[in-house]
């Protein structure tokens, strides 16, 4: 594992290479630590991760008859000057993201918020201007590799041509240097599998596309290795329930879905007719009801025999009817 960190600290070095000298300045701190500080011949090198601040300091031997001196930091440009006077600051000239911290016998700048375009050789020149002639009194030079840590991630995916398809995603990491293979049940999957596609970033920083086609439903991960990572990620993706019978499971959740909700309104509109009737069937409450009366027409021609006498039918009639009035009377 450490044999392969170098080696991609070396690609990642050499990735960046615009010069001779500036080539020969970045190989020789291959096996400096990441996130810290080296030194060669008097050159500082300095490793920082995107978006954090490194301190580059500048040296100098005062003089007791310097009056005034001027700082400078700049790489192919001016990027921060000042003018000192009796410990007392005349000018002062940096960028927006370049702060100057005063010391007695040492000049330090703070860089903050690098990017990846900010990687390159800074320089701290220190010179007496008062009194002249002028004198070179420090020259300081720090190279400062900005690196970038990929963002991971893994996923399912459908190509085109209807194939099982899972990706690994690396995004925005810097140097182009990087390792990332596809892992099969804890083992390494033979990389002649998996398509690659690189792709550089308007920050400079680069992306990795990492493709497999399966055809079952074992777990898989990404494992991903960079010269900004302290060791390697793994990323696991969760297999599928199966891959043939997820558009099957899929309809059938579906059509459940559907029908349950035909049951339900089915439901709702019978019950809901089964209330209307019976409320149309009962009275409302406080409304009398006036029996339909009874009609005793067949008792006209029932007859009635008495027990008294000779047995004579007497014809039946209702209680204080004109034919009852008569009987009695006689």
């Amino acid at each position: 594992m450490q044999k392969r960190m170098q080696f991609l600290k070396y690609e990642m070095i050499s990735s960046k290479c615009n010069s001779v000298t500036t080539c020969a300045l970045m190989l020789l701190s291959i096996f400096s630590v990441i996130g810290g500080h080296s030194e060669f011949n008097g050159i500082s090198v300095q490793t920082v991760h995107r978006g954090k601040s490194v301190n580059i300091s500048c040296k100098y031997k005062p003089s007791s008859d310097t009056k005034c001196f001027t700082v400078e930091l700049k790489t192919n440009n001016k990027l921060c000057s000042l003018m000192k006077s009796n410990n007392s600051l005349i000018h002062h000239s940096c960028k927006e993201h370049i702060r100057f911290i005063p010391k007695t016998e040492e000049m330090s700048f703070e860089v903050s918020n690098l990017q990846i375009n900010d990687t390159g050789t800074y320089i701290c020149v220190v010179t007496r201007t008062i009194p002249p002639p002028s004198e070179l009194l420090g020259e300081e030079r720090t190279f400062v590799q900005v690196i970038a840590h990929p963002n991971v991630s893994v996923s399912h995916v459908r190509t085109s041509d209807g194939c099982h398809t899972i990706l690994c995603l690396s995004e925005g990491f810097y140097p182009s240097a990087v390792e990332q293979v596809w892992m099969r049940n804890g083992g390494f999957q033979n990389v002649s599998l998996t398509y690659n596609i690189n792709k550089t970033n308007p920050d400079e920083s680069f992306t990795l596309h990492s493709y497999l086609n399966v055809s079952d439903c074992t777990n898989y991960s990404c494992w991903v290795n960079h010269s900004s990572l302290s060791q390697p990620m793994i990323l696991h993706l969760p297999p599928p329930d199966c891959y043939e019978n997820t558009g099957i499971k899929m309809w059938m959740t579906l059509v459940t879905c559907v029908l349950l909700i035909l049951a339900i309104l089915i439901i709702t509109v019978v019950c809901e007719r089964l209330r209307r009737a019976r409320s149309q069937s009962v009275p409302p409450v406080g409304m009398s009801v006036t029996p339909t009366p009874v009609l005793y027409t067949h008792l006209h021609s029932e007859t009635l025999y008495s027990t008294l006498g000779d047995h004579h039918p007497v014809p039946c009639s209702p209680v204080g009817s004109p034919l009852i009035s008569t009987i009695n009377t006689e």
